[in-house]
């Protein structure tokens, strides 16, 4: 997908009817999805730092490591994917990649997916499955460099629901999760290992020297979409792969783009989750806006690709995110709910003799991983809460009981769900023991309650914004 933003041009919505570009303004910041001060071609963007893969392979079943499109069979089914790889000759080799821009960065992202995520052992629990996507998250700052394409700051990367930071800028250092090791570049392009059967994502180390077994595929980025004969040789083949748009509506379609697809015979079984039948885990293939990451820090499901500056600000610290680094989107095609929380007070204490220690608590259910919560106590606390004092809601303040060094002032959250769930904030008192309910409200559609609401022992401004 082309898609090429000036100043003076609004990006055209896509042609989905669930389409997520953001129209509305939320509390004078810029608008999702209007353009950015740079011209830039976004398909452009992806294909300068569109990353070399050294693809693992084993010889029990070479095909089974080609990467490729969900519809390399002619179908959008993927219920009929393992069947399919026995039936074709050639499997063409494709890489689904995503575009958000914040005021101060690129955030690129890129799938690789297989039909087989496999064993070539006879172990009924050595967990093969029809369909497998993992993939990369490269952070770019937008800086004018390298002719408009920016500079590559980080990267990440995703491997049986586990996420690797990586480090290029210097000066960057561990936030809620560990540095894993430093990018290395061909060109412009970083390099990435991926293993073979499980297909796991991880920076490039001794194994993209000296290929594990003695086998296996290079690809880069081209203009061919180019079919592998064999999985032999020590990275001696190298092979060309092309670059689909997460949304392209045309052609051939773009995972985000079919993600209400689902149906028994469909590309989907349920939000995020790949529809799969066979062998020992069905419908196991999850999508970024459904990743989590269990260790990540206050990360919640679907950060990579819905809120990626809260996920790197989060798992990062460091001058590279400390300064000059923003939280407010310029273009972002995926955001299906953008919400923004002013302001908390306490007007109960709760336990007796002692002020509430307060939290707001949100929860939407339609995340397939990780459950429904969306914000909570790690994100911001307020202890020994004054009755009737209002307290700025700022990601990381006060008594957080996650991380608690921003690089800027953050009031709002994004995330992604499928059609209008229910959107519940509740205030919560802290305790030991079971925490203390003191209100709530609920909205399924936009919601301005700027001006505050009253929740009964708590009071609550925030305003939300729903665009699926």
């Amino acid at each position: 997908m082309h898609r090429i933003l000036t100043a003076s041009l609004l990006v055209a919505p896509l042609v989905l009817a669930a389409s997520c570009a953001m129209e509305e303004d939320l509390g004078g910041a810029p608008k999702i999805g209007a353009a950015s001060d740079t011209s830039v071609a976004y398909d452009a963007l992806a294909r300068h730092w569109a990353p070399r893969f050294y693809q693992d392979t084993d010889s029990t079943s070479y095909k089974s490591e080609y990467l490729t499109k969900i519809n390399f069979d002619g179908d959008y089914n993927s219920k009929n994917n393992w069947e399919s790889m026995d039936a074709v000759s050639t499997v063409p080799a494709y890489i689904y990649y995503s575009v958000v821009e914040s005021e101060t960065h690129f955030f690129l992202g890129y799938y690789t997916f297989h039909p087989r995520d496999w064993c070539d052992s006879d172990d009924i629990a050595c967990g093969e499955h029809e369909n497998d996507l993992e993939g990369v998250l490269l952070v770019v700052r937008n800086d004018g460099a390298n002719g408009g394409m920016g500079s590559l700051v980080a990267g990440f990367t995703e491997a049986h629901g586990q996420l690797y930071q990586y480090a290029l800028a210097g000066g960057l250092t561990t936030g809620s999760d560990n540095i894993d090791g430093t990018l290395t570049l061909t060109g412009s392009h970083p390099r990435f290992f991926i293993e073979a059967k499980g297909h796991g994502v991880y920076n490039c180390d001794g194994r993209c020297t000296s290929a594990p077994g003695g086998d296996g595929i290079v690809y880069t980025v081209g203009d061919v979409a180019e079919s592998p004969a064999s999985g032999s040789g020590n990275w001696t083949r190298v092979h060309t792969y092309q670059l689909i748009a997460f949304d392209e509506a045309t052609g051939d379609q773009g995972l985000w783009t079919r993600r209400n697809d689902v149906c028994d015979t469909c590309t989907f079984s349920s939000w995020g989750h790949m529809r799969g039948d066979l062998l020992d885990s069905q419908n196991s293939a999850t999508m970024p806006w459904s990743w989590d990451d269990s260790d990540d820090g206050e990360v919640f499901s679907g950060a990579l690709l819905c809120d990626p500056a809260q996920l790197v600000d989060t798992q990062l610290n460091g001058t590279p995110v400390d300064s000059g680094f923003s939280h407010n989107y310029v273009f972002h095609p995926y955001a299906t709910h953008v919400l923004e929380i002013l302001a908390v007070r306490s007007d109960a204490d709760r336990d007796p003799g002692n002020a509430s220690d307060i939290y707001v608590k949100v929860t939407s259910p339609g995340a397939p991983e990780g459950g429904d919560d969306v914000i909570d106590a790690r994100t911001f606390k307020k202890n020994s809460a004054t009755v009737g004092t209002w307290y700025n809601w700022l990601r990381g303040a006060f008594d957080a009981e996650g991380q608690r060094r921003y690089s800027q002032t953050v009031q709002k959250h994004i995330f992604c769900r499928r059609g209008r769930p229910a959107v519940t904030l509740s205030v919560y008192d802290s305790d030991d023991n079971d925490d203390d309910h003191m209100g709530s409200v609920s909205c399924t559609t936009s919601c301005d309650h700027s001006a505050g609401i009253d929740l009964g022992d708590a009071r609550l401004k925030f305003r939300l914004t729903v665009n699926n």
